[in-house]
Parts: structure tokens; sequence; C-alpha cells
């Protein structure tokens, strides 16, 4: 599939750069917009990679609510900054799961050699950013917002996750046919009682939720009880998952 001129503007900036201003809600300071600035590198699906500390307020901050913004801004262009590209990358942070963390930590370190002593610090984790929306400045008259579905790329290497090919497709079903459903989940199997709840991210091994309870968007893991590689695969697990959630409410 051939990506949009709009979407290659912004992989073109995401990709050259390599640092941007991490922007978080503050759990201290009651929901007050929260800034830090933070190295990123890339999954293979072109998700935000960082690596933050457990002590770390933005680390706080995330998991008491998992929305995060982070802004990338042409480098070359510090002089006069709103001369320059930028794009603001929105969506939730989530700890990257242990099937991809292999892969992720190869690209972080490939870019940023020097953290490798962070990664035998048991507080520091790499969590990625699941973009859901992009807002891209490119100069005077150049300013627009894409969807994640706008930004796919077929030709990225998504070796690590067989299911990346669909993953927005299953995300997108389950969010829009079985709300009811990934709430069960988040109560059954991660003990978050929510209002509602939204899939993130899939992979093998589990997939990820985002609970909305009194206005928080919380993160939730969940794991299969065995691998999944297929579409099929996944619906099978799916509707298990729901007959034991129902079981354990009865």
């Amino acid at each position: 599939m051939t990506i949009s001129k709009q979407a290659e503007e912004v992989w073109r900036l995401i990709r050259a750069e390599r640092n941007g201003a991490l922007c978080t809600l503050s759990k201290k300071m009651e929901g007050w917009p929260f800034g830090s600035i933070t190295p990123y590198a890339l999954t293979g699906s072109g998700d935000p990679l960082i690596l933050i500390s457990d002590i770390a307020e933005h680390t706080r901050n995330l998991k008491s609510d998992a929305r995060a913004s982070l802004l990338v801004q042409d480098s070359g262009a510090l002089e006069d900054p709103q001369a320059g590209a930028r794009a603001t990358l929105i969506g939730y942070a989530m700890p990257v799961p242990e099937p991809l963390l292999e892969d992720a930590s190869r690209r972080y370190l490939g870019l940023f050699p020097a953290s490798n002593g962070y990664f035998a610090a048991h507080d520091f984790s790499l969590y990625q950013i699941k973009i859901s929306d992009v807002r891209f400045i490119g100069g005077f008259g150049e300013i627009y917002w894409l969807k994640a579905s706008g930004l796919i790329d077929e030709s990225a290497d998504r070796s690590s996750n067989p299911l990346a090919p669909h993953e927005a497709m299953i995300c997108e079903h389950m969010n829009a046919d079985h709300e009811e459903a990934l709430a069960m989940y988040a109560s059954a199997f991660s003990g978050i009682e929510g209002e509602s709840a939204r899939m993130i991210h899939i992979d093998p091994a589990g997939f990820d939720l985002v609970a909305l309870r009194a206005g928080n968007h919380i993160h939730a893991r969940i794991n299969f009880e065995r691998p999944v590689h297929t579409t099929e695969e996944v619906r099978a697990a799916m509707v298990r998952m729901v007959k034991l959630a129902r079981e354990s409410r009865a």
C-alpha cells in the first residue's frame, strides 16, 4: 500500500529526529499537563520507544493515566522553530509487551548504545506510545491531522509481531462491536473496574487495553492462555475469554 504524501512528511520528520518533548497528565498536580524531554527510537511499526524510570514523574503519571503525546520538531530549525516542521504524536503509552521486548531493546540500543547500563537497572523500562492521531505542521498553510490508520506503512518491518498486519483491524472491530466484552476483560483479568475499555494493541502473547475509570485512562495488559498467530485463533481466544469472564462474575 502506498502511503500519502502527508504521511511521508510525518515519517521523514520522526525518523530523522531522536528527541522529543513528552507530555503526560500530572498525577501530583491533579491533571495539569507535565512536560519532559526524552530520547526516542521507533518500533518496527513506527511507534515511539522511550526508556523511562519508575521513579520519574512522567512514569508515575503514565501509570495513573496512559494518555500521552510526543512533540517532535526539526532540529535544523532551532533558531527559528516556527519555520521548521513539527509533529505532535498523540496516543497511549504502555510497557513494551514481553514478546516484542527483545526487538524493541535492539532498536533502542542501536540508536542509544550508551543507555545499555540503564537496561540493567531494575527501575528502567521500555515503553511504546501507540499512536492514535498526529498533528503535523510543515510550514505556513501546511497543517493537518492524520489518524493512525493513515500512517500505516506496509513496507515497515513487523517481523517481531506476526499479528501486526491485522492489528488495526482487530482493535477497530473489538472497539466498535465488543465494548462490553473489553470492559469484562479488564475487570476479570486485570481487576480494573471501569465504565468502558478500548483495545490498543495485540500480539501473539496477549493484548493491551485502556480502561476508562473516573476520567482516567488506565492501561492493562492481558495475556492469552496460549499464543495465537492468526485472526481465527484470536477470535477463538476472545470468545473463550468472554465465557471465562462471565463465569467469574457468576
